[in-house]
């Protein structure tokens, strides 16, 4: 077993996860520290407490960190929409390189001033970029709704039971190709409204060779039965990855035919 892994499973143990996770929310903010284990091992990442420790130790959702290891070449363009603090953005710039691009779209602020400071940190910062936009149906402009900074679950549409809203310029996968490139792989995680972002990329699941392969996480039947039609429709195959959250989300990857 590697240490990303232990250190997942002393995480799940109740009395060491928690005790592991009191001692973790005394860092300073604002520190630097190397990632310790898993797929961004040996990067830098400046810590907020905003956000899960699991960034830093380096064994959050470790299945889709061996996901993006198996399905990214050098060279690739990766969209990563829904970045949150740049986490998988990272992971996904070291497995590209210099030759490659990732585009990390998230409506917001705090996430994209995180991403902005991971990307530096390491160097990436010549084809590595942070777009505040959110992704969606059709480009404009709209209400994002959140927890509170750093949140995890963020989405477009009203606050519900206490959330904070800002308005939020959008974006569709159409545009953003047209203004940033094709990519060749897009990890897509925007709490229940893939289908609509499905919508907005019409002519990229219609674009023959180039199109992308794709890396989604389905929050519900209603969201799975949409993105399945959306790929389906295009010629897609999917394959399934499974993996060990608290909430049991379930990711598809999913290649043209």
């Amino acid at each position: 077993m590697d240490q990303a892994k232990v250190v997942d499973f002393i995480g799940r143990v109740p009395v060491l996860g928690s005790t592991l996770r009191k001692l973790a929310r005394r860092y300073p903010e604002g520190s630097v520290v190397d990632v310790r284990t898993g797929a961004a091992a040996g990067l830098k990442w400046k810590r907020h407490h905003r956000y899960p420790n699991g960034y830093w130790v380096g064994h959050y959702e470790l299945e889709i960190q061996n996901t993006l290891k198996r399905e990214l070449k050098a060279g690739g363009v990766v969209y990563d929409v829904g970045a949150n603090a740049g986490f998988f953005t990272l992971i996904a710039a070291r497995l590209v390189g210099p030759a490659g691009r990732v585009l990390a779209f998230d409506p917001a602020p705090e996430n994209c001033e995180s991403i902005r400071e991971q990307v530096e940190l390491n160097g990436y910062a010549p084809f590595c970029t942070a777009v505040q936009k959110a992704v969606g149906g059709k480009a404009g402009r709209a209400t994002f709704s959140f927890d509170a900074s750093g949140s995890t679950t963020g989405h477009l549409g009203g606050a519900q039971g206490g959330e904070r809203s800002v308005e939020v310029e959008v974006t569709t996968l159409d545009d953003a190709a047209a203004a940033y490139g094709a990519p060749t792989f897009i990890k897509l995680d925007v709490e229940g409204a893939e289908g609509d972002v499905m919508a907005g990329a019409r002519r990229l699941l219609s674009s023959g060779a180039a199109r992308p392969a794709w890396l989604i996480e389905l929050h519900n039947p209603q969201c799975d039965a949409e993105v399945r039609r959306h790929l389906a429709a295009a010629g897609y195959q999917f394959f399934e990855v499974v993996i060990a959250t608290a909430r049991h989300q379930h990711h598809v990857i999913a290649r043209p035919a």
